[in-house]
């Protein structure tokens, strides 16, 4: 448990920020399961920065939102050990990486007509 917590914070100095960017661009962290993302590379992050509370879970930062890893190994993980912060610190000191939503949305039909969602 100590390291996790040592971890959190080292990845949010610059050095870390450095090394995840590398495991960013080499996929390491999975790809965002949406179709309409096609294939974006994702980050971990954790829903709560308390131990033990929840298991790290995969951020897309171009539908912004979050998802469940597809690696047992990395579901298994805790996510206080990447914290609340990490994605978004990431993605505002490496700005460039930041893409825009993705304009189309899936609108579900039948026989062609759009179903009306209340």
């Amino acid at each position: 448990m100590l390291y996790g917590l040592i971890h959190v914070r080292y990845i949010l100095t610059s050095k870390g920020m450095a090394a995840m960017l590398e495991k960013f661009k080499n996929y390491d962290f999975g790809r965002c399961p949406r179709v309409y993302c096609c294939g974006q590379p994702c980050l971990p992050v954790g829903q709560s920065d308390i131990p033990r509370s929840s298991t790290v879970k995969i951020y897309c930062p171009k539908c912004e939102d979050i998802y469940y890893p597809r690696s047992k190994y990395q579901g298994n993980v805790d996510g206080a050990y990447f914290g609340t912060t990490f994605p978004h610190l990431f993605l505002m000191t490496y700005g460039h990486l930041k893409l825009q939503k993705p304009s189309p949305r899936y609108t579900p039909r039948v026989f062609g007509f759009k179903i009306h969602n209340p």
